[in-house]
């Protein structure tokens, strides 16, 4: 193990050890394993465990993977696990209000699009840019409010800390107090909205999707051309079946809760 690794690659460093050795480590046989001193791991050791990275046994003194660690890959797992089951229920959707529908997972201060069922208008009519793998702004999609309106609050104030929003149409909201009190009407009322936010000439509405343990593993949403659709249609029938759908791939992840 190469000793000229910068502070990431220490803490990477020291997790894999714990994987590979398949038990808990002291802080000597993780330093003697990754060739280091013991003075320079225990800055990084005593982060890790502060944010839940690594645990340490209050007998033993020795170190073991931490929860959030666990929490990190099964949230992974489970973005690849939501877009597997909840595609055949979005196809359902689009067909049934022949518009474009997309699910969208959190990945630190962005959003991603896992998937999308899209529909063919008429020529020269608007259309969503979007596409699967596309990373975009939190602050202007109807699903980004929808999953940081749902996140714990100290993991909502540090993405809200890094944000630098800015105008991408002249309704994109950009003071960070009014957006907070967006996400709090949005976690209120289950829904978001983006009425013309991400792009002119389009609204969205977005849900949650819930796994068993009642975690927001993904938003799902339908994106109707302002001139077809109007808000008050798009927060009536469009909602009711997106809010359907929505609790049919919550219950494929496992989720039970009334309605």
């Amino acid at each position: 193990m190469t000793t000229k690794l910068n502070t990431i690659g220490k803490a990477i460093a020291v997790l894999e050890a714990i994987r590979d050795a398949k038990k808990p480590l002291s802080m000597k046989e993780i330093a003697e394993t990754l060739m280091l001193n013991k003075s320079s791991l225990h800055h990084h050791m005593k982060t890790l465990v502060e944010f839940g990275y690594l645990q340490q046994d209050v007998e033993t003194r020795k170190y073991e993977i931490g929860l959030n660690l666990v929490r990190v890959g099964q949230a992974y797992l489970q973005r690849l696990d939501v877009r597997e089951r909840g595609h055949a229920y979005l196809e359902e959707l689009s067909k049934a209000l022949n518009q474009t529908v997309h699910m969208l997972v959190l990945d630190q201060n962005e959003v991603v699009y896992v998937d999308k069922v899209d529909v063919q208008h008429q020529a020269g009519a608007l259309h969503c840019a979007s596409f699967i793998g596309l990373r975009t702004d939190v602050y202007s999609t109807a699903s980004g409010k929808v999953l940081l309106s749902n996140l714990e609050l100290g993991a909502l104030k540090n993405i809200l800390a890094s944000l630098e929003p800015h105008k991408i149409t002249p309704f994109t909201e950009t003071d960070i107090e009014k957006f907070e009190a967006q996400l709090l009407l949005t976690k209120n009322r289950g829904y978001g909205l983006d009425l013309q936010e991400h792009a002119m000439g389009l609204q969205c509405i977005a849900v949650p999707v819930l796994n068993l343990h009642s975690q927001c593993v993904a938003a799902i949403s339908v994106s109707c051309p302002l001139a077809t659709i109007s808000t008050e249609q798009l927060e009536g029938e469009v909602l009711e079946q997106l809010r359907t759908t929505g609790r049919k791939i919550s219950a494929a992840m496992g989720y039970i809760g009334s309605e």
